[in-house]
């Protein structure tokens, strides 16, 4: 129910007093009251209004806080302004600034340079103080002279105004001192910030690929390394990768403020990588490794006993950007340093040599001057030496087979270079701690190096430096492969040549492992055949378990060794019977191939020898069982072929009878199948 919207007015009223509005009444009363019940009326609708002097004092209030807070701020201002100003003017007047650019008084040329900068600025600061008395003076008179104050009313007046403009520019100093937290005591002027007003900021808080480059575009500005183009190539468990265009900067410049741009995002020690394009200088790949990159890494499976062969692509591990890490071991010779702790025995040498173990046509020795080397592999070793005395025997003996085979390689129509098979296998010459070998030792260990790879005769040593020193020779340059784990930046020259850590080999940047803490152990940096990149690699982690198991079913197999060419060229002895029935049939089949009866007389001989298991048969043996006719002509056939060859005697039941050894008779097969 409502009120009549629209009454009638006594003709007396002042209507413009009246605001226009109707009166609703809830329907909830319209059972409670009548029409009647409700007398007739205006409602004017009333709006209260605070007291005029309760607004006044709430303005008052306001101007007396803003008032207090304006003179609060202006005095804090020209506190901070005035200690900086006085600060300021202090090593103005005694030359600090000029000290600091002389880089302090080393000698008297320095004191005189300062004395006579003093001088000039105090005479400044004179003037300064004349011109200043001169101006309120002129002030003073033109105020008296043309605004006909009297001379007594206004002479303060000129200097006050100074004064005004004096503290408002030193509260104004001050207020920007206060706003620019990070300027230093010494500096006027806050250093000029990025023209977009970027500060670096830790990676930490990127969460996408365009946050990543303006994160590291902010970090080498803050640098000086100035860029054209930052783009974000990967995202990895372990952090980002991105590439970067350089702008009026080289990537040596950016890798010698490695830790700067550490710092500046928030990276672990080690964690800013690079790898220059070689086609494009001013191009880089950067790393921001936040984590460990090989943490997921899976422990690998032993290979199955003579499954590989010194040809294949074998993988050793993985690379950092997540590729496999692959080798081929055929002409596979390297230098591998590292400080201790850095992986290189229980890293490098054992993931080559689990792989070199399972191939068929590989010979591996194990040398080690000073440790049990890689003892793990047992008997599936040709050779072992653990004194530099014998290491000294073992390289000699390697020796003659690089010579033995420069004479046989033309005999067996491989070509340029020798060329591994089960039959003529490749020579694998381990030497860890190759520092500690004698100085003969390092000098037979060099001669291999320059000779041996044409031949399959190949050295992998092992050593904490790479100094000229350690190596006897600057050899490090000569070696196919060079291999560095966490070492020292001496090393990288040596091992890389110059300038490599600026071009991002920077193996001294990685951290060996310490006790239990793992660190960087068993990762490394390649140079060398294929491997051209500034990347990190790390070999698989193969347990003392897993070598031990894998070693009595290679050994079941059957265990490589030097094939009797080589051995009977080189003059030594043929160490197994399989050797020794390999040569009597291959001296059995050149017979039948050229139907020379020299060769079939010969391999009759070998086998005589082998049926009797006997290093020395007597002449009167050898007739007896037909091979020959007598022992004249058993006397020419070997000496036509082994010049010098002579019999000897040896007591036996009979006597002393005149005999042959095994050895003469071994060296005419290998001058029947492969002559000089």
């Amino acid at each position: 129910m409502s009120l009549d919207q629209h009454p009638d007015f006594p003709a007396d009223w002042d209507l413009s007093k009246v605001i226009p509005g109707e009166l609703e009444v809830p329907d909830d009363l319209s059972g409670e009251f009548d029409d009647d019940d409700i007398p007739p009326g205006i409602l004017i609708p009333y709006e209260p209004r605070l007291p005029a002097l309760r607004k006044t004092g709430g303005a008052a209030m306001v101007v007396v806080a803003k008032t207090a807070r304006f003179a609060g701020l202006s005095v804090r201002y020209f506190g901070t302004g005035f200690k900086a100003v006085s600060f300021l003017g202090w090593r103005y007047v005694r030359a600090h600034d000029l000290q600091d650019v002389l880089g302090g008084m080393s000698k008297s040329a320095d004191w005189n340079k300062v004395d006579i900068v003093r001088r000039k600025r105090w005479t400044i600061l004179g003037w300064a103080a004349g011109v200043t008395a001169g101006l309120n003076l002129a002030g003073w008179w033109a105020l008296v002279k043309c605004a006909g104050l009297t001379a007594m009313d206004s002479w303060w007046m000129t200097p006050a105004t100074m004064a005004v403009a004096t503290f408002a520019a030193v509260s104004w100093y001050g207020r920007y001192r206060v706003n620019s937290p990070g300027i230093a005591p010494e500096q006027m002027l806050a250093e000029q910030d990025n023209p977009e007003g970027e500060e670096p900021y830790p990676l930490a808080w990127v969460t996408d690929g365009d946050k990543a480059a303006d994160c590291l575009g902010r970090a080498l500005y803050a640098e000086g390394a100035d860029y054209r183009d930052i783009k974000t190539l990967a995202r990895h468990e372990w952090g980002w990768e991105l590439e970067v265009v350089l702008k009026g900067s080289t990537p040596g410049k950016v890798m010698a403020a490695a830790d700067q741009l550490e710092s500046h995002l928030g990276l672990p020690d080690g964690g800013f990588m690079i790898e220059p394009d070689p086609r494009d200088k001013s191009r880089i790949v950067v790393r921001l490794v936040q984590s460990n990159p090989f943490a997921d890494m899976p422990r690998p499976a032993v290979h199955a006993p003579r499954s590989l062969s010194v040809h294949d692509t074998i993988a050793m591990g993985r690379a950092m950007d997540g590729s496999v890490f692959e080798l081929t071991l055929d002409g596979f010779c390297a230098l591998i340093i590292g400080a201790m702790g850095a992986g290189k025995t229980l890293g490098a040498l054992r993931t080559i040599n689990e792989a070199l173990t399972a191939c068929r046509d590989a010979v591996v020795w194990d040398l080690d001057p000073i440790k049990g080397g890689l003892a793990e592999f047992g008997d599936l070793m040709a050779r072992r030496a653990r004194t530099p005395e014998e290491c000294e025997e073992a390289l000699a003996e390697a020796l003659s087979y690089v010579t033995a085979r420069g004479q046989l390689l033309p005999t067996l129509n491989m070509g340029d270079r020798w060329y591994a098979t089960e039959e003529h296998p490749n020579l694998y010459i381990n030497i860890d701690e190759f520092i500690q070998l004698s100085p003969r030792g390092k000098g037979l260990a060099i001669k291999i190096l320059r000779t041996g790879r044409q031949y399959g005769v190949y050295l992998l040593m092992a050593g904490q430096e790479a100094t000229a020193d350690a190596l006897g020779d600057a050899i490090a340059m000569i070696v196919a492969y060079r291999i560095l784990m966490a070492c020292r930046f001496e090393d990288i020259k040596i091992a890389f040549g110059p300038g490599a850590g600026a071009q991002g080999w920077r193996a001294d940047r990685m951290k060996p492992a310490v006790g239990p803490v793992a660190n960087d152990a068993g990762q490394a940096m390649i140079m060398g055949g294929l491997f051209n990149r500034a990347i990190r690699y790390q070999f698989n982690s193969y347990t003392r378990d897993q070598i031990t198991a894998a070693v009595r079913d290679r050994i079941e197999a059957g265990v490589n060794r030097m094939d009797a060419d080589t051995l009977i060229k080189a003059g030594g002895h043929l160490s197994s019977a399989k050797d020794r029935g390999s040569l009597a049939d291959r001296v059995e089949a050149f017979a039948e191939q050229t139907g020379k009866e020299d060769a079939r007389t010969v391999a009759n001989l070998l086998f005589l020898y082998e049926a009797k298991k006997a290093d020395w048969l007597a002449t009167s043996l050898i007739v007896e069982a037909g091979v020959v006719d007598d022992g004249t002509q058993l006397q020419a056939l070997l000496a036509a072929l082994v010049p010098g060859a002579a019999s000897t005697r040896r007591w036996d039941e009979s006597g002393r009878p005149r005999g042959w050894d095994r050895e003469v008779v071994e060296r005419a097969a290998g001058a029947l199948i492969a002559p000089v």
